[in-house]
């Protein structure tokens, strides 16, 4: 006797997962009465091989794509030449800034040179001499080593002002002129659209301070907000829509973590099209495309009834409702993906005037628990 009620037992466990319709008893209900219970039904259509519209995104600009323009010397900010909004090109003026820093880098630099002249000078001089057999070579060798120590200083300090933003030219005509300019022009480091700035004119910057941010606006970034529940089903490549405005792209990277908060992943994705239509910063909704792996039909979730612990869609069939348990994965926007052997594509399931269709279920199971 126990050898024949196990097998049984296990049918019955893993019919429990997902049963067949024929598990569940009618609910029999007339056109007439349903519609008097304001019932209404839709037909099914299959998900394909869309994951889901409607998910939250994030417009932004790619980190390789930004460039924060600071002070490269302490100063004051004298003038302003761009505003946010606005677009620039490499190399265009941004600003000018009148600093004590640049006129005393401008003097060592000057003083550098005026040096390491001196030193060729005396090393050629003295090359003369220990050719003619006048002086020692070493006297010749420390000569020929405060030159080339005289021209590493003259180099270093041509590439602190070459950091601190001077162009080459400018270097060059200092040389000339021997003429010490108090202020300097930044310039923007890439082409793009100015973001934010964050200083005014008339005030005091120190080095290093943020002065502009610049960011190039196409491609650009969308970090969506996928459910957790979705995340074995997502990989790199996937095609994303952004419908508002005509936008694709691809995702190339899928969060690790989850936000405890809302209970979704952030997935990344690159807009190549339509990005002029987007602004950094905009929310818009998504849409993320998955191979069909199974057949699955995506519905509102207020077409989900629950009961013993089961997710229940209610089958139309002609003569009234019949209960079938689906396996119903929540997706963003109030809806869900239904997976059930039992689902087709013309399938009819009740999606209004649910409340009275479970009390008479429930109703019914109660009688014949009695």
């Amino acid at each position: 006797m126990r050898r024949l009620l196990l097998p049984l037992f296990l049918i019955a466990a893993s019919a429990s997962a997902v049963e067949p319709a024929t598990s569940y008893p009618l609910i029999p209900l007339s056109a007439a009465q349903a519609r008097a219970l304001g019932v209404e039904t839709q037909a099914l259509t299959a998900a394909g091989a869309g994951l889901d519209d409607g998910l939250p995104a994030l417009v932004q600009v790619p980190n390789e794509q930004l460039r924060v323009v600071a002070a490269p010397l302490a100063g004051l900010i004298v003038q302003l030449d761009v505003a946010p909004g606005q677009s620039v090109k490499k190399g265009q003026p941004l600003a000018r800034l009148a600093s004590p820093a640049l006129l005393a880098a401008e003097r060592d630099y000057l003083q550098a040179g005026q040096q390491a002249q001196l030193a060729a000078q005396a090393a050629r001089r003295d090359q003369q001499l220990f050719a003619e057999g006048i002086i020692a070579e070493s006297r010749y060798q420390n000569s020929r080593s405060a030159q080339q120590q005289a021209a590493l200083a003259l180099d270093a300090r041509r590439a602190e002002l070459r950091q601190a933003g001077v162009p080459e030219g400018t270097l060059t005509a200092l040389q000339k002129t021997q003429q010490l300019p108090g202020e300097m022009t930044i310039v923007a480091p890439i082409d793009g659209v100015v973001l934010e700035q964050s200083a005014q004119a008339g005030q005091r910057v120190e080095a290093g301070s943020p002065l502009f941010r610049i960011g190039r606006l196409s491609p650009l970034w969308l970090e969506i907000q996928v459910p957790a529940t979705l995340a074995t089903t997502l990989r790199e490549g996937l095609d994303v829509l952004v419908p508002s405005v005509g936008g694709s792209g691809k995702v190339i990277n899928i969060g690790r973590q989850i936000n405890p908060a809302s209970q979704t992943i952030v997935v990344r994705a690159r807009l190549d099209t339509s990005t002029r239509k987007l602004l950094p910063g905009q929310m818009v909704e998504a849409v993320l495309k998955l191979p069909a792996e199974r057949a699955a039909f995506r519905v509102a979730l207020s077409s989900v009834i629950h009961a013993e612990g089961q997710a229940f869609v209610l089958l139309a069939e002609a003569d009234g409702f019949r209960p079938l348990p689906v396996r119903a994965t929540p997706q963003a926007d109030q809806r869900v993906l239904l997976e059930s052997p039992a689902l087709g594509p013309d399938t009819r399931i009740a999606v209004k005037g649910l409340a009275a269709l479970k009390s008479i279920w429930l109703a019914e199971k109660d009688k014949k628990a009695r």
